[in-house]
């Protein structure tokens, strides 16, 4: 059995302050991920940005392989319409104009192709950028915000911290070390108050013994199972 009355109040100001503790974790957890979010679209941004240029470098080189094109259709063109070319010359003249022809269109259907796509990515990435230039605006404002609430939960903390070592000072040796030893292994609540046949901490059914024993006191006992310090609050006979 452990006296545990001396405890309660002390559990109580180390629950406040594991709290105030998750608050600080959670707003900063909430900024990171804000902070992810956003670098992730950075990225994506990055990678458009990319592609875009990939695509204008295509347009232009077929841009100027569709001009070369033009050029030696023209020249084709006036050598079919010049007199004095042999049959077969005229005939391979006029199969190689087609072929150029051919190949002009498809270049031509891929530079429009890739017009639209440049027209897409550059709509996008100007929609992107000030999506990301607006959030991450918003991210600085919400990243002061949490610095100066961190800052009041900080003090709430330094309080806390204080009221319990003066709450700790009226507590026995031997019960404190016990009850911080349980502590740094439960990385929680050590005391557990319970009126039924189970323990609040784990779930498990407490022995005949265990209740015979644990209702006859305003003491402390541990579960046989999890090693939380367990006191009777249920009625007495």
């Amino acid at each position: 059995m452990i006296q545990c009355k001396t405890l309660i109040p002390l559990q109580e100001l180390d629950l406040k302050i594991d709290a105030a503790n998750g608050q600080i974790e959670e707003k900063k957890q909430k900024a990171a991920r804000m902070h992810s979010e956003i670098e992730s679209d950075a990225a994506l941004l990055e990678k458009k940005q990319a592609l875009l240029k990939k695509i204008q470098l295509r347009r232009r080189a077929a841009e100027t392989e569709f001009d070369s094109l033009n050029t030696a259709i023209k020249s084709s063109q006036v050598k079919l319409e010049s007199a004095g070319m042999p049959p077969a010359a005229y005939s391979a003249l006029e199969r190689e104009l087609t072929t150029q022809k051919s190949k002009a269109s498809e270049i031509e259907s891929k530079i429009l192709e890739d017009m639209e796509k440049i027209e897409t990515l550059e709509t996008d990435i100007a929609k992107g950028e000030k999506v990301v230039a607006g959030r991450r605006e918003h991210l600085a404002q919400v990243k002061s915000r949490i610095s100066d609430e961190v800052l009041v939960v900080k003090r709430e903390i330094e309080e806390l911290k204080t009221r319990r070592g003066q709450c700790s000072l009226t507590i026995e040796t031997g019960i404190l070390e016990k009850y911080e030893e349980l502590r740094q292994k439960r990385r929680g609540q050590v005391l557990f108050p319970f009126e039924n046949s189970s323990c609040p901490a784990c779930g498990m059914g407490l022995p005949a013994g265990f209740m015979s024993s644990i209702v006859t006191h305003d003491g402390a006992e541990s579960c046989s199972n999890c090693g939380a310090l367990l006191y009777w609050t249920g009625v007495r006979d």
